[in-house]
């Protein structure tokens, strides 16, 4: 069960108004050419009086010609109220924004005389502009509300999900009930405040410094990559203090290249789970130049607070745009993997390994070529010479709080948004199933049989792997010394 697979270049449509009003204008100069046509046509039966079949042809000729001047009429105003629709939503935007803040009174002032002006001018904008809010409140929840509705039957998620029993007893039967039917509203609500806050990383984003660092040490806890000024015992070992991250590193295992992912969804298959976080591979080619790809695991919340992939992290990165103790491990595996700003190297993320992904490819400190993420919940703003592929389900929470991605979609032309339902409801199960890696993987693959041309951009940006003469591939597992 679930829905189709929705391939797109991502983001929201960019529409210039003015644009639109110079097509609009291109399609009323077409219908006025075909009325001077039409009455042309109209003046003729008078100079061939007599000849009927002629007369017959004239008159049929100018009804369709009537016909093509209704229609073309018709749609230079539908795309004139189009442009109104999309201006006037623009204004409804930067109005909400100067309401959130200071603001300037002047041109709030000046946006709210535009907005009457657009809705004198055109009596058809005000219903249109109802009927599309309606049609999106209407769908804004698809996939998180349940089919046969939830302020029908609230005591049902309490029969469907019994976990939520516990919480109900906690609350109380009558806050259990208030909970329960404005969760929809609340949900919207702080998804889309988190997610137009958030949810798109600039480029070149700089997060705020937090106290500790990344020291990576081998399987003997000696330092392998010490920090600057870091503290060493005797034996050469790590001395870490509280706030500090020991990042542990797997003897390499080198060897001829068996197999690089060639598609989306083997390299997805190689996200790491179990101990290591992060996974690097390293490609070497016979000039001498290199290639990287690491694979990002997502929130770990029952690792206790030695586990840097939990919630701290996610706020930190999301919610305070703070450094985090996992793109502390990140980096400092990127670093001791042997990835540095010359080094071309792709990121592949799961959860919160998209988010640190996405932020690493925001932050510029690497030279990223590829960004792959299933459910990550923030995407970056990249350049046209990175291929960004992220993967999300519309009933996935998390991957909600991108918040529909970039306005104009990122990274290069070949990239791809690949979004699909798992099960409409399923955005209300405690469990999240639309958020579970498994799921994720199945709609790699749905996306991969479509046989959608456009999935061939991702195995050609792989392809080049193949080609080396080398591959180390490296695991990182990192632990946080608790204060």
């Amino acid at each position: 069960m679930g829905g189709e697979i929705e391939i797109t270049h991502g983001g929201y449509v960019a529409v210039d108004p003015d644009d639109l009003r110079a097509a609009a204008s291109r399609v009323r100069s077409g219908s006025v050419q075909v009325t001077l046509a039409r009455d042309d046509l109209l003046a003729m039966p008078a100079a061939i009086d007599g000849f009927g079949a002629a007369s017959l042809q004239l008159s049929e000729a100018t009804v369709r010609l009537s016909r093509a001047e209704a229609d073309l009429d018709g749609l230079a105003s539908a795309i004139g109220t189009m442009a109104d629709v999309f201006e006037l939503a623009e204004l409804r935007a930067r109005l909400a924004m100067l309401g959130a803040g200071e603001g300037d009174a002047a041109q709030a002032r000046d946006l709210l005389q535009r907005v009457d002006r657009l809705l004198a001018g055109n009596a058809l904008l005000r219903p249109t502009e109802a009927r599309l809010r309606a049609d999106w409140e209407g769908h804004v929840m698809e996939g998180f509300a349940e089919p046969w509705g939830l302020d029908a039957d609230p005591q049902g998620w309490l029969r469907k999900y019994p976990a939520l029993g516990a919480l109900g007893w906690i609350l109380g039967p009558a806050t259990m009930q208030v909970l329960l039917r404005f969760t929809p509203a609340l949900l919207r609500t702080g998804v889309e405040a988190l997610a137009h806050a958030q949810g798109v990383l600039p480029a070149g984003l700089r997060l705020a410094p937090t106290p500790g660092d990344a020291v990576v040490v081998d399987t003997t806890g000696r330092v392998v990559d010490p920090r600057a000024g870091a503290a060493l015992t005797a034996g050469g070992a790590a001395a870490l203090g509280p706030g500090d991250v020991r990042v542990m590193r797997s003897d390499p295992a080198p060897g001829r290249v068996a197999g690089a992912p060639a598609t989306l969804g083997e390299a997805v298959a190689r996200v790491p789970s179990g101990r290591p976080q992060v996974r690097v591979e390293m490609y070497e080619f016979a000039d001498g130049t290199r290639r990287a790809v690491a694979y990002v695991d997502g929130t770990r919340p029952d690792g206790g607070p030695a586990e840097p992939w939990d919630m701290d992290s996610n706020i930190a990165l999301y919610a305070d745009r703070q450094d985090s103790d996992a793109l502390k491990a990140v980096t400092a595996a990127l670093r001791d993997a042997g990835v540095d700003e010359r080094t071309p190297v792709d990121l592949v993320g799961y959860s919160q390994g998209g988010m640190l992904a996405n932020v690493v490819a925001a932050s510029g400190e690497f030279t990223v070529s590829g960004v792959f993420t299933v459910g990550s919940p923030v995407e970056a703003t990249l350049p046209e010479d990175v291929l960004s592929v992220a993967v999300r389900h519309t009933d996935d929470p998390v991957a909600s709080l991108a918040g529909g991605g970039s306005p104009n979609g990122t990274g290069s032309a070949d990239s791809l948004t690949i979004t699909r339902t798992v099960e409409r409801g399923h955005g209300a199960d405690p469990d999240v199933p639309a958020h579970q890696l498994d799921r994720y993987r199945e709609t790699v693959r749905l996306a991969e049989q479509s046989g959608d041309a456009r999935m061939g951009a991702i195995t050609q940006h792989f392809a080049g792997l193949r080609e080396a003469a080398r591959m180390t591939s490296t695991d990182y597992t990192a632990e946080r010394i608790p204060g």
